[in-house]
């Protein structure tokens, strides 16, 4: 099974930083009912598919790892990331 090692450094602080991780997990917020998420792409994908490996390293399954990388893409003027392919 081929998986994908994503590892990044966040190059800016403040709300950038903060519009990453959430595109990247979702967050939770609070509603009158009680909580609320707001889903990020790996909320997208299947369970077991991807795993956190550290704070800053995310190791996905290889067929799956295109949309995670969009994220990555997209936010590539805050955020420094290099991909890897691992076989297991």
């Amino acid at each position: 099974m081929r998986k994908v090692l994503l590892v990044w450094d966040v190059k800016s602080r403040g709300s950038p930083a903060t519009l990453f991780y959430r595109a990247l997990n979702g967050y939770d917020y609070p509603t009158k009912t009680g909580k609320g998420h707001s889903s990020g792409i790996l909320d997208e994908l299947p369970k077991g598919v991807w795993e956190f490996v550290s704070r800053s390293a995310l190791m996905v399954e290889a067929k799956h790892a295109t949309k995670v990388e969009r994220v990555f893409r997209e936010f590539s003027v805050h955020v420094e990331w290099k991909k890897f392919e691992v076989e297991i």
